[in-house]
């Protein structure tokens, strides 16, 4: 009888999904032990065809228990049902977002899956061919909205479900950017198009979005996808034999013995034929730092995000009013300049969302104001423009009492390749009654595409393409990656995740 493989994935968010994926395609002859910090979030509610009176009493709820757990923030963290992501102190000021519960970030996601393109790979051992029967998968197994728009100029399709629909005033800005005779002259193009997102679209879908625009307070729903969804069936795999609840502090060579601090205590598991590092770039780097005796030196690459309104003074058309919305991304503007050798940028635009105000107001003013605010969503939309890490803030990662810490390693105060965006970007929006003020955009002090910790090619340790840091132990997130473009990482992650899972079980 063929002896099976003892495989350990670490970790349940994106790269985890993408990991055990590839080992399900790939390996019938394995036994997956799946380690897991284990904190869950709370289930969406089981109820069909809800009437628009009991959503607005569960988001009601919803908002009271925001109230009475978090401070006023004005723009609001994203939570799942009142619940707030868990956040590592960077420094004295500074906080970033860290995975803590089944499924990961993906929890508290917005959905954007785009892929990368060469430019975004060119310090990558791989190319984005390799990657294309990966993105294949992924695009299958999460579900992928799309379009036939601009946006496929550049990046490849990859969608398998019907496109979101935007509200009508971003439709129409779609439409105006489009058309743009500027768009093509200026030093980089501008590429506009329906956001590319894991939501489940398909009419009469038991998860379809209904489009209630609470998506930033938790999905009764559950429509945006998490890799909670995928693991929860992964885990009832028979090839899944164990799930150990706890977090992964050391990994040995001899026998990769994986020594684990759980609720009843610390435990090792060993004789282990391959494992994949899944826990996200944090985590990962923080194993790994543990496990190789790294006390200081990995640095974590970021993206800097600048918001900033976007106005429509013209006349509405009679569809604009009271319309259902969705309150995540609507459009994408890809910022390709004319050189190869510069960085692209992407904006993301949303709607002028209930959630950005209700967060902040008591009921009682809530309930005074939201009709103005309902207005305003055809009148306002806000901006987020991404930067890519050589641009961008980012930490230093040290081990200090086998705790790891974050320190601000560079901030950028530097904003003219800011302004440059922001003048080719104004260019285009500004006709048709659509108008950014001049007035400079809001920096976030941090953003969440953690990356660039243990990179390919990098110096502190070697990562070849297979991602194999340990002899038998492969990197399968984003602390493999060399740099972070300008776009949200995580439909790359899972692919690359799914690649080197892959290829390790051919060996």
């Amino acid at each position: 009888m063929l002896e099976k493989r003892k495989v350990a994935v670490i970790g349940s968010g994106a790269s985890a999904v993408g990991a055990l994926t590839g080992l399900f395609k790939q390996a019938s002859d394995v036994e997956i032990t799946l380690f897991d910090v284990g904190q869950r979030v709370a289930a969406p509610p089981e109820i069909e065809n809800p009437s628009q009176e009991w959503i607005a009493d569960f988001y009601d709820d919803i908002y009271r228990k925001i109230r009475a757990i978090q401070p006023y923030k004005f723009p609001p963290p994203k939570t799942h049902f009142g619940e707030a992501i868990a956040k590592q102190p960077v420094g004295d000021r500074w906080r970033v977002f860290r995975s803590e519960t089944f499924g990961g970030l993906t929890n508290y996601w917005g959905a954007t899956l785009l892929p990368f393109t060469d430019r975004e790979m060119a310090k990558w051992p791989i190319n984005k061919e390799a990657l294309q029967p990966y993105y294949e998968a992924i695009a299958q197994l999460v579900g992928l909205t799309g379009g036939s728009d601009a946006l496929n100029d550049y990046y490849s399709d990859f969608s398998t479900r019907p496109s979101i629909k935007p509200t009508a005033m971003l439709g129409e800005l779609d439409r105006v950017v489009n058309r743009s005779d500027l768009k093509r002259s200026a030093p980089f193009k501008i590429l506009s198009g329906l956001n590319r997102c894991a939501i489940e679209t398909r009419k009469d879908h038991p998860r379809g979005c209904v489009y209630c625009g609470e998506c930033l307070a938790g999905c009764f729903r559950d429509s945006i996808y998490s890799a909670r969804h995928t693991m929860s069936q992964y885990k009832r795999d028979a090839r899944c034999v164990k799930v150990i609840e706890g977090r992964v502090r050391r990994i040995e060579e001899g026998g990769r013995r994986i020594h684990i601090d759980t609720a009843q205590g610390s435990i090792t598991e060993s004789d282990f034929a391959k494992v994949f590092l899944c826990a996200g770039c944090l985590a990962s780097t923080e194993i790994m730092m543990t496990s190789l005796g790294i006390s200081r030196g990995p640095v974590v690459t970021d993206n800097a995000v600048y918001v900033f309104p976007i106005l429509y003074l013209g006349k509405l058309p009679r569809e604009a009013a009271n319309e259902a919305y969705l309150a995540l991304c609507n459009l994408i503007f890809a910022c390709i300049p004319q050189s190869q050798a510069k960085h692209s940028a992407q904006v993301l635009i949303y709607p002028n969302f209930d959630y950005l105000w209700r967060y902040n107001m008591p009921t009682k003013l809530w309930a005074m104001s939201k009709t103005i605010f309902g207005a305003l969503r055809s009148r306002l939309f806000w901006g987020r423009l991404y930067i890519h890490s050589d641009q961008s803030q980012a930490y230093a990662m040290e081990m200090k009492r086998n705790q790891m810490s974050l320190e601000v390693a560079r901030k950028m105060t530097d904003r003219t390749h800011v302004n440059e965006w922001m003048k080719g970007i104004r260019a285009v929006v500004n006709q048709n009654g659509f108008y950014i003020p001049p007035i400079p955009p809001i920096q976030e002090a941090t953003n969440s595409h953690y990356g660039g910790t243990l990179p390919y090619g990098g110096e502190l340790v070697k990562v070849p393409a297979s991602s194999e840091v340990m002899p038998g132990v492969y990197l399968c997130d984003g602390a493999c990656f060399p740099e972070s473009p300008a776009m949200v990482p995580t439909f790359t992650l899972m692919a690359n995740a799914m690649r080197v899972a892959t290829e390790a079980m051919r060996v």
